[in-house]
């Protein structure tokens, strides 16, 4: 008799856990980029009392007599379907269509050195190239995204939003190109995955659009840290001739469908900053929640795969890897039918509606369990009353 108690506190908990999950949905239900819970229930443990028989030449088997102990959570899963476009008139906020995630992690000046022997995840932030882990950035649909003071690209969080920079050279002057470009004077850009920056400084332009690329001056990929000044670090400290340079504005900062990222220059030319990465996995339900709409790459995500809007680096391998071995994890892909719409973020999924009517399913299925408790409890009383 106490088995039906039992049972019955099982399905009380798991009922509870339920409207938990329910309730973190509707208080979400205005919550930027939010993808609700789907809560699944699953039989819990059973015994048998009465074992099943094989059937002979005169009479047929038996079935096994088994009693189940109630219920359990089956799992907790994330609903990663598309939210509606929420327009909010800030050219940084970011809203992704389609599927990926954005990857956003710290500033190279955060981060400990921890070498420099060219393999992935290696660097030290002050000597040596800076080439992170894809799968330890964190991956989010929340493109909440503005320029700091030192010219990131950064979160509501401070954390840097990554993707790829135009090709530099070293030793930049501001007589010489200080960007690589083909022989069609497109910009080439570089494979390594890197925080998003503005320029440091720009040639003065006319005005009218005519102003090239490859006269900007960007950061060097060395992961050096340091303010977005006039001032050059990697070329000890030398100021750009002030007459043949301008500074890049953060006013007027653009966004493609491609997610290439263009700014303007003082002098009212428009400069290109970089272009944003999108992360994918096999498994979006497989990543482990964080808070704030963050997510962490777990083991049954899958491995991260890196890619830009219509494929803009096609062709190339994450910290410009040789091809010939390069592993196929690393190639930089092209992120499908994806595109990246500026102006607006994504909004939650929770359907309030939906919400309440689980909710209401979930009360009936809670007070279904305490009436069962009640009956045993007046059944054992009644037991125990025949004992006097």
């Amino acid at each position: 008799m106490t088995g039906s108690m039992y049972a019955a506190i099982a399905g009380l908990q798991t009922h509870m856990q339920k409207m938990n999950v329910i309730g973190n949905n509707i208080a979400n239900a205005n919550t930027y980029g939010f993808k609700p819970g789907v809560t699944s229930f699953t039989e819990s443990m059973y015994t048998s009392s009465k074992a099943s028989t094989a059937g002979g030449t005169q009479y047929g088997g038996t079935n096994a007599a088994q009693i189940g102990y109630g219920s359990k959570i089956g799992s907790i899963d994330l609903n990663f379907a598309q939210g509606t476009y929420s327009p909010t008139g800030v050219n940084s906020n970011l809203y992704l269509d389609g599927n990926g995630f954005f990857l956003v992690g710290p500033k190279p000046s955060d981060i400990k050195g921890v070498g420099n022997d060219g393999e992935l995840g290696q660097g030290d932030p002050v000597t040596g190239y800076y080439e992170p882990d894809p799968n330890s950035l964190t991956l989010t649909r929340v493109g909440n995204f503005w320029l700091d003071g030192d010219g990131y690209l950064v979160d509501t969080n401070g954390n840097c939003v990554y993707g790829f920079m135009p090709q530099g050279v070293e030793n930049p002057t501001t007589t010489s190109s200080n960007i690589m470009t083909d022989q069609k004077g497109n910009v080439v850009w570089n494979a390594c995955l890197q925080p998003i920056r503005l320029p440091l400084a720009a040639p003065k332009g006319d005005g009218t659009g005519s102003l090239k690329e490859n006269g900007a001056i960007y950061p060097t990929l060395d992961g050096k840290g340091g303010t977005n000044e006039l001032e050059y670090p990697e070329n000890g400290g030398e100021r750009p001739n002030m007459n043949t340079t301008v500074k890049v504005s953060a006013v007027n900062l653009s966004v493609g469908q491609n997610g290439v990222i263009t700014a303007v220059t003082d002098g009212g030319d428009p400069i290109t900053v970089g272009v944003i990465a999108v992360g994918s996995v096999i498994n979006p339900n497989g990543l482990t929640k964080l808070s704030n709409g963050y997510y962490q790459g777990g083991n049954n995500a899958g491995d991260l795969t890196v890619g830009t809007c219509t494929g803009v680096l096609g062709g190339a391998y994450l910290n410009n890897m040789d091809p010939a071995t390069a592993t196929p994890d690393l190639a930089i892909g092209n992120a499908g039918k994806t595109k990246i719409f500026a102006g607006g973020l994504e909004s939650s999924k929770t359907d309030v509606a939906t919400e309440f009517a689980d909710l209401i399913t979930a009360q009936r299925g809670f007070q279904a369990n305490t009436k069962i408790i009640t009956v045993t409890d007046e059944m054992l009383a009644d037991l125990v009353s025949m004992k006097r």
